[in-house]
């Protein structure tokens, strides 16, 4: 099967959009799967704009990645030519164009290749994927729901690139697991348009919005995370995706499902305490959990069955003594 290509045309007349389309085809078609797509997909490589849109600032953010971004200008002095990484149209003889994007793929096709090569010695040499603070996380998701309040659609953005977007008055939660392992750099939620959204549902798996917001905080935050010390009780159990911990995190979930505190689960599982406060965070950034009372837990009630037990034996001894005559 041949390898695909990314190609989007923006900003021209449907007309000479299907001109472009068919001479692209025509020539690569049995070397790649030509796949057309829009300008904000996160696949694309190859990227033909009309000269008039060159300057927006989403053509100013992918200008800086790995796609190459050819411009594209009517002039019929120049019809053909291409100056400066602009092809000016219309297009007489295809060539130029052909060549342009074998060079094109050519830079696609090593960048990749040099970011694999960096990222396998990466993960050789530390084995540990980049987390996130637990500050940036908890100050991200503050501002959707204080900042941002009314706005329903949402990209989590690292280093200009989309790794996830949700959905708030349809509860729903797509991430790309390409950016699975989060990188060096900025990382932010901002609001976007309905059509970046729905674009990005095309392509990813959907899950419900607070149990896709658990899992991606489980997957980022740090080792050390707020501790939580009072009692707290589910109202969502989690659907953690990885089998690596699952037992660990279902005894967890049982036991906050009735409410309790840190130092109850671990006494009764011996479940690392780190591991208790990083899932109470992600439960409590994905708000799937409520606070309660020490006195409507299942550490009140244990006391409560000790008490009964202690005043059980002194009741027999104090009748053992009795009938002694002691």
């Amino acid at each position: 099967m041949n390898k695909s290509i990314y190609i989007s045309i923006f900003g021209l007349s449907l007309s000479t959009i299907n001109d472009l389309k068919n001479i692209i085809y025509s020539h690569f078609f049995n070397q790649y799967q030509i796949q057309w797509t829009h300008i904000t997909d996160t696949r694309l490589q190859l990227l033909l704009i009309n000269d008039d849109f060159a300057d927006i600032d989403h053509v100013e953010k992918i200008s800086k990645s790995n796609i190459q971004i050819l411009k594209l200008k009517k002039n019929h002095d120049c019809s053909g030519e291409l100056i400066d990484e602009t092809l000016y149209l219309p297009v007489k003889s295809p060539e130029t164009l052909y060549d342009w994007i074998e060079q094109a793929l050519d830079k696609v096709n090593m960048a990749v290749i040099a970011q694999t090569a960096s990222t396998l010695g990466f993960e050789n040499e530390h084995r540990v994927p980049k987390k996130i603070s637990h500050q940036a996380l908890a100050n991200a998701f503050h501002k959707v729901h204080e900042e941002y309040a009314g706005i329903r659609h949402f990209v989590l953005e690292n280093n200009q690139n989309i790794m996830a977007c949700f959905d708030l008055k349809n509860k729903e939660f797509y991430q790309n697991p390409e950016f699975n392992f989060i990188a060096e750099g900025h990382f932010d939620i901002v609001p976007v348009n309905l059509n970046t959204v729905v674009q990005f549902k095309k392509y990813f798996q959907r899950k419900e919005l607070s149990h896709g917001i658990w899992q991606f905080i489980w997957d980022h935050a740090p080792d050390h995370v707020p501790n939580y010390g009072n009692a707290y009780k589910l109202q969502h159990w989690p659907q953690p995706s990885l089998l690596k911990q699952r037992t660990e995190l279902l005894k967890i979930s049982a036991y906050l499902s009735k409410g309790c505190t840190v130092a109850y689960i671990h006494e009764k599982t011996n479940i690392s305490v780190h591991t208790i406060h990083r899932y109470l965070y992600a439960c409590d950034i994905a708000q799937m959990m409520e606070e309660i009372s020490v006195t409507e837990s299942l550490d009140a009630v244990a006391v409560s069955v000790e008490i009964q037990e202690v005043s059980k034996v002194r009741s027999f001894f104090s009748s053992l003594r009795a009938k002694l005559g002691l």
